[in-house]
């Protein structure tokens, strides 16, 4: 998981390996804990004394430095916003009035909820009315000036009459009519018809819901997507997993999913949600920093004009952990060009107080027990992350990193257990050493992001969305067949312990910030259950992904497609059938039956019984309906009804047939298509 941006951490890293000599080589090489790996580093003179300003300087991309609001580049937006409206453009209005609300600052509280107001209007406009009613309730909150407020409460009023929710609505109307005697720049004339007016409407509304026997207001739509949830009973010791799986351990495998019982292809095995996840810079104004949804009608952080949110309690789960401290840091993180890994190191320290890591550091190296909780981080720490077997020169790599991010908690304020307040001056990066008195957090930290570098390189999960092509004119259906993009990454510790293979049993999604797992194939009780680290033998020779996946993971791949050298999709033969033994005794052969056979009759070449592939001939006749049913369903948009086609086929392909073959994995990548479908997407 790469970013793009050419940032100063190579120029960075090639300084500091150019001054260290031999000597200071050996020393590091002979140093055995993480902790001191960073104390020694951090403590020499070039790397104290080493000037990252310029550096910074240098990097255009990746974000204003230091950090600031700019009240008029707001103003010029909001400015800008307004002259649309008045050109009936409320699209282009509405992205302006977001761009303007990025900008302002928050001391600026009356301008603030002007700009507010006129989203609200936007948004009404445009028929968001449940966004408009939120526009409106923040704009008020924030202080927008009385002699204006009848606008907003008559707005409120009538967003509420289209959603039905009269009570609230003859609530506004009368705010609306006592806000008018506070409308000092109204002509009489212009206040008494909105006065009469708004009585008209309550006057309609009373009899209205007296003559309906007073029914209670429909509920405010949701707007954020539902958590998605497991259904059936979780694993007790492992609760974001289904019952139907298990967790097991043997030497050369370390932890891995099994199936505790028979699971059917559609089943939801996994729900959970990221220990930590970090949204890619790119999509830093586009999507929620907090759940990585796409949001069209942004919350901007008050202090800083670098990311948005889609909801107050994102904003207020962000502010109070991760965000409070990385505020003023972030620019610098993206103008380092660091990988998503590393600030998912970071992130994984700044979400919880110091005291947190404090407190358990001692005890971490002990394995934890008991219910494998997601937000733990001690069940992080015992991931994989194949320390002993890392060279000295890839260490010393992963601690300038970790010296760099170091130096960014000190300045974000976590060794002081506040969010800082102050905008960073560049005068406090001509410099990367800490402060003295943080010797003992550099030695527990540095051990902590040091480690974290390691795990996420095994461990850490790209989170994407789909992006949809925008429906024709006339057509209402959004057709979920465009390409997974990824967005942000993250590392799920229950998911972590699932092994790869070639050919998975699963397929990943996200609803939100949580990874849906759910199995794309029929698994019998005791198989293992596997998902995909990247390649897939259907697209992927052998070679290339043994290659691939011993480069980035270290370990030789030995699922069923590599160990039987399975062909790719395009080289499948289809000139005989790979029917299943069906002695009566277990028998594992697999019975090659050419298409243009005349026998229904077939012996096994193992174990010497015959199978009736006429019975499976039979069972498999109406596959190829099931399957164009499926697929008209699909580009019909109906993707639980193309589901249960596929699940129907993959049933009566695994009572008779034995892959690889084209048609059973046709079935498995619809299938798959439309679980897919069930996941974030964007309209692109």
């Amino acid at each position: 998981m790469t970013q793009d941006i050419q940032g100063f951490f190579k120029k960075f890293h090639d300084n500091i390996n150019n001054a260290i000599d031999d000597v200071t080589r050996n020393n590091f090489a002979n140093l055995e804990s993480n902790s001191k790996r960073v104390s020694y580093l951090s403590s020499l003179p070039f790397i104290r004394n080493y000037d990252l300003s310029t550096d910074v300087s240098e990097v255009q991309v990746g974000g204003d430095f230091p950090v600031k609001k700019e009240l008029e580049k707001s103003r010029t937006l909001k400015d800008e916003g307004n002259k649309a409206v008045q050109k009936g453009d409320w699209i282009k209005s509405l992205q302006l009035y977001n761009h303007s609300l990025l900008f302002m600052p928050q001391k600026e509280s009356e301008e603030l909820s002007i700009v507010y107001a006129n989203r609200s209007a936007a948004l009404n406009h445009l028929e968001q009315f449940e966004e408009a009613l939120s526009d409106i309730q923040r704009c008020l909150s924030l202080g927008y000036p009385r002699h204006l407020r009848y606008k907003v409460y008559e707005r409120r009023a009538r967003c509420l009459l289209v959603l039905k929710r009269n009570q609230e609505a003859i609530k506004a109307f009368q705010d609306t009519i006592s806000a008018l005697d506070e409308a000092n720049n109204l002509n009489k004339e212009k206040r008494q018809k909105l006065r009469t007016d708004a009585k008209l409407m309550l006057e309609v509304l009373n009899k209205g819901l007296v003559l309906a026997g007073n029914p209670k207001d429909p509920e405010s739509l949701k707007k954020t997507p539902p958590k998605p949830k497991l259904p059936g009973t979780q694993n007790s010791q492992y609760p974001a997993a289904s019952d139907a799986i298990q967790i097991d351990y043997d030497n050369d495998k370390g932890r891995f999913a099994t199936a505790s019982k028979d699971i059917q292809a559609g089943e939801i095995l996994l729900v959970e949600k990221p220990h930590s996840g970090v949204l890619l810079g790119e999509y830093c104004k586009s999507h929620c920093q907090n759940c990585f949804i796409k949001c069209p009608i942004p919350i901007p952080c008050p202090k800083c004009p670098n990311v948005i949110f889609c909801s107050e309690n994102c904003l207020k789960t962000a502010i109070q952990s991760y965000h409070g401290y990385e505020c003023h840091i972030l620019p610098l993180l993206w103008k380092s060009g660091c990988s998503i890994t590393c600030h998912i190191a970071l992130r994984m320290i700044t979400q919880k107080p110091k005291e947190y890591f404090t407190q358990i550091y001692n005890d971490l190296e002990s394995k934890p027990s008991g219910i494998y909780k997601t937000d733990d981080y001690k069940n992080i720490y015992h991931l994989v992350a194949h320390e002993d077997k890392r060279t000295k020169q890839d260490l010393l790599h992963r601690c300038q990193m970790t010296i760099f991010l170091l130096k960014l908690l000190e300045l974000s304020g976590y060794f002081e257990g506040k969010h800082r307040e102050k905008e960073i001056d560049p005068d406090d990066i001509k410099t990367l050493e800490i402060g003295e008195i943080y010797s003992d957090d550099i030695a527990l930290f540095g051990s902590l992001i040091l480690k974290n570098l390691q795990i996420l390189q095994f461990n850490a999960h790209e989170v994407f969305e789909l992006h949809c092509p925008k429906p024709k004119v006339g057509q209402y259906i959004i057709k979920h067949d465009g390409k997974s993009t990824f967005l942000a990454g993250a590392v799920f510790p229950t998911l972590a312990l699932f092994n790869h293979s070639c050919d998975p049993g699963v397929v990943r999604y996200f609803c939100g910030p949580y990874v849906v797992v759910r199995a794309v194939k029929n698994i019998k009780a005791g198989q293992e259950v596997a998902e995909n680290y990247g390649p897939i033998f259907t697209t992927v020779p052998k070679q290339k992904r043994q290659a691939e996946l011993k480069d980035q993971y270290w370990f030789d791949c030995s699922c069923v497609p590599c160990e039987q050298n399975w062909p790719i999709y395009s080289e499948m033969t289809e000139n005989y059938m790979r029917f299943k033994c069906d002695s009566d005794r277990p028998c594992p052969n697999v019975v090659p039956v050419p298409y243009d056979c005349k026998e229904f009759m077939v012996q096994c070449g193992l174990c010497q019984q015959y199978t009736n592939i006429l019975r499976g001939l039979k069972s498999l006749q109406d596959t190829e309906i099931m399957y164009k049913l499926g697929r008209a369903a699909m580009a019909e948009g109906k993707y639980g009804e193309a589901m249960k086609k596929f699940i129907e086929m993959l049933k009566l392909y695994d009572a008779t047939l034995s892959p690889p073959y084209q048609s059973y994995y046709d079935c498995v990548q619809d299938l798959r298509r439309c679980m897919l479908a069930l996941g974030n997407y964007s309209i692109v």
